[in-house]
């Protein structure tokens, strides 16, 4: 939208103009509701084309690959001995898929729209490349199944990496749509272009088998991971190029300045092009205790774009810098380290074998030193885990690292001969070689992650948002306490979903003391069974306030429309706000169901029912009036629902301990029309009176200042050496207080 102030005019920034191809994305609240959201910053949407009845849209070429056989390329990959524990998973090829040349165009609403269908018979999973990525203002990228049910997207010009590659994480189907929308007027034309295509001959992503992972590894919420509760929010799942899979840590250095480095093992990523084509998954996690039987997690926050820093093949490491930090409700933390050759007491690992959710292996007695059985690695250069006590390590642990007593990072996992079976023998590259044996600053950590020359030995981990906007997931079930679908008693159905006393609506109490901000919550869904695809088979997730008289669910504050096709089974669903919502004290998160389908079926995981002197918080609709569970004879259980709330503070930067609510803004930000202008405009729609506009990083660090009178025309701010990255924009009056948020993308 063009604006006019005296005589000169300015482009409003939800309109996302490019500035000398610097792009700036002005929002406060930035989550977006998809059909069955994955993976990767995206930036919400619906496909134009989905705004089009199928009848009305353009046949769809399909780019149809070479057929393969699964069982053969995991034949074929059985026959080749490997001492690495990295997971291959997919098969790759090499493609040329543009919209020059492939695909289909089409008008739809004004939108320029360009799709492709790729398909690979049988795959368990594809994923796809871009090569080139490079996006006008307000065009978008989605990535969706055939049947519309499982959405990645959108993409924009914001994702866009050093590299001008876009990794996509792989949706678990054999045939996937690429959709492209363009305005019809832009500065210039988007650049596509699709060079690799990975087929999944294993089932490790999306729809894989629970327990993937050998059933001797426990789950991070068991009783006894409790002590790696922290260090466990360093650990994140690597999917490299495509094919491979492997685990990495976040670190943390010596100026303590939030930089996000990651370490993980040399052979899973071999070269600075496989820092770019990786895709990092937060968060993959149970939710509970499961023993051999885990409640899948969901792979939703991952990211894409990292910077090889240093490597070395004799001590099989690599370092990369994130190309972003990772976003607060991502809840990252940086592992503190000990680069000594003291040897620890016990040891411990976070990991995620065989692609699965993540386990922890303990080993209560001190590791040995020595050397692994690889050509050219560092003669006694290894800790050497004589045998684990808790747990194992499997294909997919590679990179992993091993944690002291003290919950200090020593060393990351190249490879070895443990299998639940027989748990002996792994080999985990020592820090202490890691660290400067080479002098090579592209061969050690020493120049990156001491960068002040200290010489620290050690250092303590840190959450990079402690001082800002600290995120975390509520629920008020205990390490020890499992969950279990149970059945209604003298009925049919279960307590949770559907059963014989047609009960349609359940809620989940929460309670938190500080003003939060809801942005998301997850749902685990026991069953999830469409019996046929019409508008009465879906799910209604309601947001409640509490009724501050009865203290049970209120007002409705927010509800949100899923089909049940689009949700899975035996999974943790996550479910995004399209704008978050304050609360404080008591709220409920819920769920309607209806029973015009007699073979739908919903039901939610509760906890193992509770002694009668425990507290219950799970609730339901009936006659209606709230009751809790134990009121009702045929459920007559205290329990709690696995619905998991995510939220942060409501303190996004020191300085602003109450921002202004979503909606209430007084402050603008505009573009000029000039490209070659490399300026943000602020703008006050109200009271002019003297203030401050502070810039803040993410991790709250003050980037600079300006004091001036801030009036209703506009004020420049200039941002020429803001690097590409997300940014808080707080302005200050005596009368307002008001943040936003900016997103930077240079040119490449």
């Amino acid at each position: 939208m063009a604006v006019t102030f005296g005589d000169k005019s300015y482009i409003w920034g939800n309109q996302f103009r490019p500035v000398k191809r610097i792009l700036f994305l002005i929002y406060i609240a930035a989550s977006m509701v998809s059909f069955s959201s994955y993976g990767q910053v995206s930036y919400g949407g619906i496909p134009a084309s989905f705004n089009r009845l199928k009848s009305a849209q353009l046949p769809l070429s399909v780019v149809e690959l070479a057929a393969v056989s699964n069982l053969d390329l995991q034949l074929l990959e059985n026959q080749s001995s490997s001492i690495y524990k990295k997971q291959k998973f997919a098969r790759s090829f090499d493609v040329d898929i543009s919209p020059d040349n492939s695909g289909t165009w089409e008008m739809v609403d004004g939108m320029k729209v360009w799709r492709v269908a790729i398909r690979s018979r049988g795959a368990y999973s594809l994923s796809i490349l871009f090569d080139r990525a490079i996006l006008p203002t307000g065009a978008s990228i989605f990535i969706y199944s055939a049947d519309h049910q499982i959405l990645r997207g959108a993409f924009n010009a914001n994702n866009e990496q050093s590299s001008g590659m876009l990794p996509i994480f792989p949706l678990p189907v054999d045939e996937i749509i690429v959709e492209y929308n363009e305005p019809e007027s832009v500065t210039f034309k988007g650049e596509l272009h699709i060079s690799q295509v990975n087929h999944g001959y294993k089932n490790v992503i999306g729809t894989r088998p629970l327990g993937a992972a050998g059933s001797c590894n426990m789950d991070v919420y068991c009783k006894d991971a409790v002590i790696l509760n922290k260090e466990k929010q360093s650990v994140v799942q690597l999917v490299v190029d495509g094919t491979d899979l492997c685990t990495g840590t976040l670190v943390n250095n010596t100026r303590r300045d939030k930089t996000p480095y990651l370490i993980t093992a040399g052979h899973c990523i071999q070269s600075a092009s496989d820092a770019q084509r990786t895709v990092y998954s937060f968060n993959y996690e149970s939710p509970f205790c499961g023993k051999g039987e885990s409640v899948n997690g969901y792979g939703e926050q991952s990211m894409t774009g990292s910077i090889l820093r240093a490597r070395s093949d004799s001590l099989d490491f690599a370092l990369v810098e994130l190309e972003m930090l990772p976003p607060p409700e991502y809840r990252p933390y940086y592992a503190g380290w000990d680069h000594g050759k003291t040897t620890p007491l016990s040891t411990r690992s976070v990991h995620h074998p065989k692609g699965d959710v993540k386990k922890v292996s303990i080993d209560n007695d001190a590791p040995g030193i020595g050397t692994y059985n690889q050509y050219g690695s560092v003669p006694n250069s290894y800790w050497w885990v004589k045998r684990w006590d808790i747990g194992t390590t499997e294909p997919g642990s590679s990179g992993g690292p091993l944690f002291s007593d003290a919950n200090l990072f020593i060393g990351t996992l190249q490879g070895g001969l443990a299998t639940c079976e027989n748990s002996v023998n792994d080999y985990y590259v020592m820090m202490a070689y890691q660290w400067n044996h080479s002098s090579l600053t592209t061969k050690q950590l020493k120049k990156w992650l001491d960068p002040l020359n200290t010489g620290e030995l050690k250092i303590e981990a840190m959450n990079p948002y402690s001082l800002g906007s600290t995120c975390d997931h509520f629920s008020d079930v205990g390490a020890a306490e499992t969950y279990e679908l149970t059945k209604i008693v003298n009925g049919r159905g279960y307590v949770s979903g559907h059963n014989s006393l047609k009960i349609t609506s359940y809620a989940q109490e929460f309670d938190q003391t500080a003003l939060t901000t809801i942005s998301a919550f997850s749902v685990g869904l026991a069953k999830a069974v469409s019996s046929v695809n019409n508008s009465n088979s879906n799910i209604l997730f309601q947001l409640y306030a509490v009724n501050e008289a009865t203290g049970l669910p209120g007002e409705l504050l927010k509800t949100i429309k899923m089909p049940i096709r689009s949700l899975k089974a035996e999974t943790m669903n996550f479910i995004a706000l399209d704008q978050p919502i304050q609360v404080k004290g008591k709220y409920f998160i819920g769920y309607d169901i209806n029973y015009s389908n007699s073979g739908d079926t919903i039901a939610v995981y509760n906890a193992a029912p509770r002694k009668s002197s425990d507290l219950n918080n799970a609730y339901c609709l009936k006659g209606g009036t709230w009751e809790p569970f134990y009121w009702i004879p045929e459920i007559n259980l205290k329990t709690s629902l696995l619905i998991n709330s995510y939220g942060c503070g409501s303190t996004f930067t020191p300085v602003d301990p109450d921002p202004t609510p979503v909606g209430d803004t007084q402050f603008k930000i505009y573009y000029p029309n000039d490209p070659g202008l490399n300026m943000l405009y602020l703008v006050n729609t109200g009271k002019e009176e003297y203030g401050r506009v502070i810039f803040y990083d993410l991790s709250g660090r003050k980037l600079s200042e300006e004091q001036r009178m801030l009036t209703t025309t506009p004020m420049e701010l200039n941002c020429s050496q803001l690097r590409s990255s997300v940014y808080f924009v707080a302005v200050e009056t005596i009368s307002k207080k008001e943040v936003l948020k900016a997103r930077v993308i240079r040119s490449r």
